[in-house]
């Protein structure tokens, strides 16, 4: 049976498998298909071992790869709950524009974000709870507003390569840092921390960067350049560990480099490593190499 994305299917729970340094949940599904869900995402969720969760299919990617949003255990897209309130805030949106937003805690004391702009008649000295709907639910984070579409601009190059200044850091709406960023026409851009801590990016710094492919949307983000790799590029590396995927089709590679970083490669079944193997970097996004075999 062929999964599509955006329906929903009902999977069983295996076991927790090791990948690298992260812990996934063994899922099978319809068909027998196997899936990797994320731990770290879901630990409020409560899932069990030899369990069964809906998930909905969020996406299947061009390597078949696919990506499952389980069932949350207490709210819905689409439907409104009471919130707590906690206080007050000015983050950063998926433009770079700062907003100002309320603090929400939800059942799981998860602390929420949701823009001033969105919300009805509130009374702040009298009402310790407010009533908001819910937009999206992404790896385990509530959103109250939809992904912002950025619409392409007839003027750039996504193959080129532009110098982008770093203004500030701040606070983003899921509650992760960005890099507020300008290019050289003054055009304002939001860059995220943590894909990019090893690349040395500080405020009041430069960078060289790309703009990713544009999506199905229109939107796209800026892809500082990595300092260490270069796409087209063959590298050698160290084999750490070897794990084979849930159906046996594939296996994940954790090699490490010169830097001290670790990756992860998918590569076919059969493929025998070497003490040394030596990848290809196909592209780079979000910060990291995509190796494949040469």
């Amino acid at each position: 049976m062929k999964l599509e994305e955006g329906k929903r299917y009902d999977f069983f729970v295996e076991r927790k498998v090791k990948v690298g340094d992260s812990t996934y949940f063994l899922l099978t599904g319809p068909g027998g298909v196997k899936c990797l869900l994320r731990e770290k995402y879901y630990k409020h969720y409560g899932i069990q071992v030899e369990s069964i969760i809906n998930c909905r299919v969020d996406k299947i990617n061009c390597r078949g790869e696919i990506f499952l949003e389980p069932e949350n255990p207490h709210y819905r897209e689409g439907e409104e709950y009471d919130f707590l309130v906690t206080g007050r805030d000015v983050r950063i949106n998926e433009s770079g524009e700062l907003m100002p937003v309320l603090l929400v805690k939800d059942k799981f004391n998860i602390e929420l974000v949701v823009p001033l702009s969105i919300i009805g008649p509130y009374n702040a000295d009298a009402d310790d709870y407010i009533r908001l709907k819910i937009r999206r639910i992404t790896k385990g984070r509530i959103f109250f507003i939809d992904p912002e579409n950025h619409k392409k601009s007839n003027s750039i190059d996504e193959n080129a390569e532009y110098d982008f200044m770093i203004s500030d850091r701040i606070r983003g709406m899921d509650g992760k840092d960005y890099f507020i960023v300008y290019d050289n026409a003054n055009n304002k851009y939001s860059v995220p921390v943590d894909p990019y801590a090893y690349y040395g990016l500080e405020k009041g710094k430069t960078f060289r960067g790309r703009y990713l492919k544009y999506h199905d949307t229109g939107q796209y983000k800026i892809e500082p350049l990595n300092p260490y790799y270069e796409e087209g590029n063959t590298y050698e590396f160290e084999l750490l560990s070897v794990n084979d995927m849930p159906d046996r089709s594939d296996k994940i590679l954790l090699v490490g480099d010169k830097y001290g970083l670790k990756h992860k490669v998918l590569v076919p079944f059969d493929y025998k490593p070497a003490e040394k193997p030596v990848f290809k970097v196909e592209k780079i996004r979000k910060g990291w190499p995509l190796l494949v075999p040469v």
